[in-house]
């Protein structure tokens, strides 16, 4: 008998659930990173290393995560160019003075770190395969 005939993974019904949950909990991870990055007021000054870039590559990662594993069926490629093109649009809006922040193209790099981050997770999981 096949071990995996009893996983989670192996039964459709559970999978779509899985797949399901994982874009309810994108969609809520992406409205909650973008409404952060979006707050007026001064941001702590750009730091090449520091929690700031860290805290751009995890929220990226998850998001790439998130969206790898809900929408199977797109290409990951796609998934990055779009996170990827998310995070400058925040990076534009972020270099409006009304907001009073600043644009980082360190910032960034870092989110381009982190959805490759986790897309790497993905595949190392197997969570791709049909």
């Amino acid at each position: 008998m096949d071990p995996r005939s009893h996983s989670t993974l192996a039964d459709p019904r559970k999978s779509l659930a899985l797949r399901q949950a994982a874009k309810g909990m994108f969609w809520l991870a992406f409205a909650a990173i973008t409404v952060i990055a979006l707050l007026p007021g001064p941001a702590a000054p750009p730091r090449l290393l520091g929690t700031d870039k860290i805290e751009h590559a995890a929220a990226f990662a998850v998001l790439a995560f998130l969206a790898s594993a809900g929408w199977r069926g797109l290409p990951l490629w796609f998934i990055a160019l779009g996170l990827l093109t998310h995070g400058l649009l925040i990076e534009l809006i972020q270099s409006s003075p009304i907001l009073q922040r600043t644009m980082s193209l360190a910032d960034l790099a870092a989110d381009a770190v982190g959805i490759l981050l986790g897309l790497i997770l993905v595949a190392l999981l197997g969570m791709r395969r049909p």
